[in-house]
């Protein structure tokens, strides 16, 4: 449920999904469709739109940044055990505009982004275990 997102993503303001032509939103996620994340930290508010490239429904999810960002990423999940899965997410990308990915390379905003992304898992952890 991508617009439940922000319920344990730190710094997700809004998430979306939308159609191939990136203005109706859709429950539906496949090829073709946009994701869209309104993220904000530090005072700055940032949209990202990205294209779903891969669905293989509910094991792996692959995008290529169209709008705030380039490059692209995904995630798979894979059984690990008894109860336990191991959830791998990669992403390889340059900010656009280039003033904001300077800025996103600073010390002091590469630690944001992994306090963030710690505080995020966490809250990840405790709402799998509250479904």
């Amino acid at each position: 449920d991508v617009r439940r997102f922000p319920e344990w993503a730190a710094g997700l303001r809004r998430s979306r999904v939308l159609d191939s032509s990136g203005k109706a939103e859709t429950e539906e996620i496949s090829p073709g469709v946009r994701l869209e994340f309104v993220l904000s930290a530090a005072g700055l508010t940032h949209r990202v739109l990205s294209a779903v490239t891969v669905v293989e429904s509910p094991r792996r999810l692959e995008w290529n940044y169209l709008e705030g960002a380039v490059g692209g990423g995904g995630w798979r999940v894979e059984d690990e055990g008894v109860g336990t899965v191991r959830i791998t997410l990669s992403t390889d990308y340059r900010i656009r505009p280039d003033w904001l990915d300077g800025i996103a390379h600073r010390p002091f905003f590469r630690g944001l982004a992994e306090d963030l992304t710690r505080r995020s898992m966490r809250r990840f952890e405790a709402h799998l275990r509250e479904v």
